[in-house]
């Protein structure tokens, strides 16, 4: 017992001490998703918190039915392109050089690349090569020396007929190229606006221009339809923003990567029409770069390079499949199976 500013307590003081300031938060201290509360306990910081818990629900399982996986010789930079010809060969583009793979990954040719930059093969024309890397097109042949060059970055669409690969110039006239020498033979009056992507019916009788828009030249971002002989317009798509790639499949729609969708354009009265979009980017999803659509036109592969694949179905833009192996890039073959580059091996998908 003891007495305390004259009053007697057994046990405890009447005035207990009071307990011991917290010391102010620093920057500095060793913390993560957990703030200081009275007491010292700790709870998790609900923003923090929240954006964790939001980018763990997006992420998914790598849902890609492999059938074979083909060894690369050597590992693929992020960069490396991929293609496939038509007698089912890999052409891999990486650091200046194009190499051909069989299904069982042995090397059936190598072909060096004087430009710079990682090139990707668009066709072959005999025993040549159209390539493209970034800020030029090429024809080399089989040893690698550039037989036509052409420098620009504009984007390429070749003529199913074979008359003409068509391009773009910087104010948005439409060219035709020789596809011998890609040099310019004709053009089309100028748009008014860049061309960020083109494409050419299956049957070679449109061509599809995207334009970025002109704010300068009141031009709004759309997607023009062009008779391919005269290069009349024939109707436009007003898009939301500039569409970035267009891949067109064997019934004549078109799929356009238009800001962060996937749009479905088809032929109606009135012009292109949407059938369905489909949206990606947004928390814990990587914005899409590239299109490829299948020889049928069944399925489309959406590809955020380095970050995850997407396979659609054409029918309605349902996710099939998703693949998160930090792929490189994607080709189909005549068979509809889909490759998929990656870092160490190619996976050859259902």
């Amino acid at each position: 017992m003891y007495v305390r500013g004259g009053v007697r307590d057994r046990g405890r003081a009447a005035f207990p001490r009071p307990p011991p300031r917290r010391r102010p938060y620093r920057v500095s201290d060793r913390m993560t998703l957990t703030s200081l509360m009275p007491g010292g306990r700790r709870s998790p910081s609900p923003a923090l918190l929240l954006l964790v818990l939001l980018a763990a629900g997006c992420r998914k399982k790598d849902t890609l039915a492999t059938l074979e996986r083909v060894p690369l010789p050597a590992p693929a930079s992020p960069a490396a392109t991929l293609s496939i010809d038509s007698l089912g060969r890999a052409w891999v583009g990486d650091s200046a050089r194009l190499m051909a793979l069989d299904s069982s990954g042995r090397v059936l040719a190598r072909v060096p690349v004087e430009l710079e930059g990682a090139p990707r093969l668009l066709w072959l024309d005999s025993a040549r090569l159209v390539l493209r890397v970034p800020g030029a097109a090429a024809i080399v042949d089989a040893a690698g020396k550039t037989e036509a060059l052409r420098r620009s970055g504009a984007p390429l669409a070749q003529d199913p007929r074979r008359r003409w690969v068509f391009t773009a110039t910087g104010n948005g006239s439409v060219l035709g190229l020789d596809p011998r020498s890609l040099a310019a033979r004709w053009g089309w009056p100028d748009a008014g606006s860049p061309v960020s992507a083109l494409a050419v019916s299956p049957w070679g009788d449109r061509v599809y221009v995207a334009l970025s828009g002109s704010g300068r030249n009141d031009v709004p971002s759309s997607i023009e339809v062009r008779d391919a002989l005269s290069g009349r317009l024939l109707s436009a798509y007003r898009t939301s923003a500039p569409a970035r790639r267009l891949e067109m499949a064997p019934d004549g729609t078109l799929y356009a990567l238009v800001g962060g969708d996937v749009v479905a354009l088809r032929h109606g009265r009135a012009g292109l029409g949407p059938l369905w979009h489909r949206g990606f980017g947004g928390i814990g999803q990587a914005d899409a770069d590239e299109l490829r659509v299948s020889p049928r036109g069944e399925r489309i592969a959406v590809l955020a390079r380095g970050k995850e694949l997407r396979l659609l179905s054409a029918a309605d833009g349902k996710v099939l499949q998703e693949g998160k192996q930090s792929p490189r890039d994607v080709a189909w073959d005549a068979a509809g199976r889909l490759w998929v580059l990656g870092e160490r091996e190619i996976r050859i998908v259902r």
